[in-house]
C-alpha cells in the first residue's frame, strides 16, 4: 500500500500541523510533536515498593500535578526531522532521553532501564510517549534546567499513596495515569492493603 506523504501546513517550535489523505479524496489533519519519555523509577518507601515521582507546578493542571519524571526525546522539530531522515530506530534515542531526564528531573543515575510501553496520543495528534522502568538506581540531586528551578520537586510515593493520588485525580497526565494503574496491577498492589 502506497501512503502519500503529508503536507505541512503550519510549523512552530514544538508542533507542526499536517494534512494527509486518510481515504481517497478525504483530507485529514493532525498535530505532530516530538516523542517524549516517562520513567517509573522504583524505590523503597518505608519498607514497601514505591516510585519516585515529581510534584510539579503545571499550567495545564492549574496548579500542582504528580507526574512521572520525563521529557522530550528531541528539543525541536528540526532535530526530529533530521532523525526521521536518518532512518534509525527511535528506541535507542528514547532510552538515551530517558537516562538524561532521569538525571535532570529526578536526580537518578545507573540502575537497570527496561522498556514498558509506548502510549500513542491518537489519530489527530501524533505524540508518542515511551515509558521505561528504572530499578536499582542511585539517588542524588536534580540537575534542573533554569526554567524548571523551583517548579519540580521529587517525592517518594508508596503504592498506596499512588493509588490515592490516582483516585483523587492528582495525576493529570492521562496516559501516565493509565501506565501507573497497570504498574499497580502487575505488581499486585491494587488491594486496599497496598
Amino acid at each position: 500500500m502506497n501512503i502519500p506523504s503529508p503536507t505541512v501546513v503550519y510549523r512552530g517550535k514544538m508542533f507542526e500541523i499536517i494534512h494527509y489523505e486518510g481515504k481517497p479524496g478525504v483530507t485529514f489533519e493532525a498535530a505532530v510533536r516530538s516523542p517524549g519519555v516517562r520513567l517509573l523509577i522504583e524505590c523503597d518507601v518505608g519498607g514497601s515498593k514505591g516510585l519516585l515521582m515529581t510534584k510539579e507546578i503545571r499550567r495545564e493542571a492549574s496548579g500542582v500535578d504528580y507526574r512521572l519524571p520525563g521529557g522530550k526525546v528531541f528539543d525541536s522539530l528540526g532535530e526530529l526531522d533530521a532523525f526521521r531522515e536518518s532512518g534509525h530506530d527511535m528506541m535507542p534515542e528514547a532510552e538515551c532521553a530517558a537516562a538524561k531526564e532521569g538525571r535532570e528531573e529526578a536526580g537518578v543515575s545507573g540502575g537497570t532501564l527496561s522498556f514498558v510501553s509506548v502510549a500513542r496520543a491518537g489519530a489527530s495528534v501524533e505524540w508518542d510517549l515511551f515509558y521505561f522502568r528504572l530499578s536499582g538506581a542511585e539517588f542524588g540531586d536534580q540537575e534542573l534546567e533554569e526554567s524548571e528551578q523551583g517548579d519540580i520537586d521529587t517525592v517518594r510515593l508508596s503504592a498506596r499513596e499512588i493509588f490515592d493520588k490516582l483516585v483523587a485525580g492528582e495525576v493529570q497526565e492521562g496516559r501516565s495515569a493509565d501506565v501507573l494503574w497497570r504498574w499497580l496491577a502487575t505488581n499486585g498492589l491494587l488491594s486496599c492493603q497496598a
